[in-house]
């Protein structure tokens, strides 16, 4: 793993990514560890996550997809709650995502959007869209954490003349902190402080009072000072940086004409699916000895990095490049390669996997005598020329400046006027409103106590499985009443047993928030498990059964096909939510629940497949095996009565004695034998000498 230099600041962003559920806005000036901070991430945190970006080259640079192709969205405004409003955005009345991608969508912890910066209000919006449908859940987002990384001040979302309009009649201003959905997450910002490109600290009082707009004429007319400061022709190794494509080529162009050396081409090698629109670098390069170059990726062997400049020396027969840098290092140049990365799930483990969907081969170099502001985002020049009198966006005088390492290495065109050096009102006041670092620094162990609180209540919440037990009836009774006519009476027990189970389930939650509101370490620790315990007592019987008869459902032979799909996909979404409710109370009372393992039993729910015909254990689940499809009721109340006589006589609480998740298997099996009794899970050789020869005497009574 890469070494990385922590501060405060990093650590405490870091720790609310890993320990909270609270959305983050992670910023810094240009240089101050963004991009490691992402990398870092990546690369430690247990929750699931997938990358995303908003451009494709943003993407294969931040190791992830664009936001466009992991949701499927089509390139056009999405206008949240705006129905008089008509374009061509439209979502398929049906899914039109993979089933495995909607699982892995269902089983993120962790959504990470690089350059948020760039990313506009409504395609947010079409985000939030896209999760709370694939998760059934209306919360924003769908619930999931956000990580956002970029700097407003720096590159802005386009919008074009055509969508002008429609955007402006939804949204203040196409930036991604005026989406609908964002504005109801109470997210937090961090602001990384330390500035790794640049040590010369008056060069960066000049470069945070232009990104912060309060430039003085005495710094103007400092910037001002490097117009024409040192010669292109008697300055090898600078880099001109403009403001438009156009501009840059038509440089690249003539400086490589007027070479008097022979021309060479390279050819990239595309594999598989590598759309045109990711390409790192040219498809046909073109190189001659004498030309300027910039190397566009980092070297695993530390001979060059993104951005670094040189020269061609050489191109022998082979067409060997070799290429000599600024200090006179010789680096012979070999060919690199991009991946096109997509998302899947692991069919074995079930985790989120990146594969690997097309490779782009080509020479890790381009032309450049100049470069766009755009391109150079995230580079870093010792000696820039920079064309700043036609910057067309905010932020591109500071994105240009702060790409050099000092302001004696910069050389103006032309003088910098106010004009071009103007603040966004929006991004004025959104700066404003960013938090001071003690005090967000101050919140972290209350948002660490609401995170856990937060998981405890959406387990006891259990309006979900209401709905979704409601959807299995109504199937029932629509389509299968007349071929398994007992069913619904089971059916219509187990939901109105949920259905009770929910509204005594809100008073408990009611409970745990006066508990966290009282909160006061390991004396309240203690309290709160004995009331947890006491709930799952009291409701885990009925999920265990509600389980238990869905699974049963599931795997009835249905020949009318239509009947078939219907009762798959209502089960489909029922069992996850059940398996989760009884994983997840079953933790609690053995002890060992934390958020950590809570969204793993999610993620296994979610993963899970229905139980084929006949069988009763679903994958990836802690799930008993052998279960029957109905339970003893008369066998379950005897047992349950010996555990209360047991647990009173020991003067202990009733889940040491055994969980009830145990006895239900036992009132489900009526074993026999001692064999039969230790098949049973949570009951070992331990419970066996303790209280074996009362079960089976029990048992015996009812078979």
């Amino acid at each position: 793993m890469m070494e990385i230099e922590k501060d405060l600041i990093f650590e405490t962003a870091e720790r609310y990514v890993n320990e909270t559920g609270l959305s983050l806005f992670l910023t810094g000036k240009a240089g101050t560890g963004k991009t490691t901070f992402l990398k870092y991430i990546t690369n430690t945190t247990k929750k699931r996550f997938v990358i995303l970006a908003p451009t494709g080259v943003a993407a294969i640079n931040a190791g992830g997809v664009t936001i466009h192709s992991f949701f499927q969205l089509p390139l056009c405004p999405y206008l949240p709650e705006v129905k008089e409003l008509i374009t061509e955005y439209q979502m398929p009345q049906k899914s039109g995502l993979r089933k495995s991608r909607i699982k892995m969508i269902r089983t993120l912890d962790l959504l990470i959007i690089d350059e948020i910066s760039m990313v506009r209000a409504d395609l947010l919006d079409a985000v939030d869209m896209s999760l709370r449908r694939y998760r059934r859940n209306d919360k924003p987002f769908g619930g999931v954490q956000l990580l956002m990384i970029g700097d407003a001040n720096q590159l802005s979302p386009v919008v074009k003349e055509n969508e002008r309009e429609y955007i402006s009649r939804v949204y203040p201003s196409p930036y991604f902190f005026y989406s609908k959905a964002l504005q109801k997450v109470p997210y937090i910002t961090i602001e990384l402080s330390k500035v790794h490109r640049q040590k010369d600290l008056h060069f960066l009082n000049i470069l945070n009072s232009i990104r912060e707009n309060r430039i003085s004429q005495g710094i103007l007319d400092e910037l001002n000072r490097r117009v024409g400061a040192f010669d292109e022709s008697q300055c090898g190794d600078v880099i001109r940086l403009t403001t438009h494509n156009s501009q840059a080529d038509r440089i690249n162009t003539a400086k490589l004409q007027a070479l008097g050396t022979d021309a060479f081409e390279w050819e990239a090698e595309i594999e598989g699916d590598f759309p045109e629109n990711l390409y790192p670098v040219e498809k046909t390069l073109t190189l001659k000895v004498g030309a300027q170059v910039m190397f566009v990726r980092n070297d695993a062997q530390g001979q060059y990095y993104n951005g670094k400049i040189g020269t061609v020396q050489s191109i022998d027969n082979q067409g060997i490049v070799t290429v000599v840098d600024p200090d006179g290092q010789e680096i012979v140049v070999e060919q690199a390669e991009w991946p096109n990365l997509q998302y899947s799930l692991d069919k074995d483990s079930g985790e989120i996997r990146q594969d690997t969907a097309g490779v782009f081969r080509q020479l890790p170099l381009r032309i450049a005598w100049a470069i766009t502001i755009h391109k150079s985002q995230g580079l870093t020049f010792d000696k820039v020329i920079i064309n700043a009198g036609a910057a067309f966006a905010f932020g591109q005088v500071y994105v240009a400046l702060s790409r050099c390492r000092s302001l004696e290495g910069i050389s103006l065109d032309e003088p910098i006027s106010p004009s071009v050096i103007y603040s966004d009102a929006n991004i004025a006041r959104f700066n404003r409103d960013i938090p001071q670092f003690e005090d967000v620094r101050a919140r972290l162990d209350g948002e660490q106590l609401s995170y856990y609180f937060d998981n405890l209540r959406d387990i006891f919440s259990f309006e979900r499985c209401c709905n979704l037990m409601g959807w299995v009836a109504k199937v029932f009774r629509t389509k299968l009443s007349s071929v398994y006519p007992d069913y619904i009476i089971k059916i219509d027990v187990s939901l109105a047993a949920i259905d009770a189970a929910a509204k005594v389930g809100e008073t408990f939650r009611r409970q745990l928030s006066k508990i966290q509101d009282g909160y006061r370490g390991a004396e309240s620790e203690e309290y709160l498990q004995q009331r947890l315990s006491k709930a799952v007592d009291y409701f885990l019987p009925t999920f265990i059964q509600a389980r238990v008869l869905v699974q049963d459902i599931s795997t009835l032979e249905i020949d009318n096909k239509e009947n078939k799909k219907a009762l798959k996909e209502a089960c489909e979404e029922c069992l996850p939510e059940l398996q989760t409710e009884c994983n997840a109370m079953e933790a609690i009372q053995k002890g060992n629940f934390s958020i950590e393992k809570y969204n793993r039993i999610r993620t296994d729910a979610y993963l899970a497949e229905l139980p084929a015909k006949g069988k009763r254990k679903l994958r990836k689940v802690e799930k008993e095996e052998g279960e029957s499809p109905s339970v003893n009721e008369d066998l379950r109340e005897r047992l349950m009565k010996w555990r209360t006589e047991r647990f009173k006589a020991d003067n202990v609480p009733a889940y040491t004695i055994m969980h009830q998740s145990t006895l239900l298997e036992i009132a489900m099996l009526a074993p026999k034998t001692r064999e039969e009794l230790l098949s049973i899970k949570g009951f070992g050789e331990a419970k066996f000498k303790k209280f074996g020869a009362d079960i089976l005497k029990i048992c015996s009574e009812f078979i």
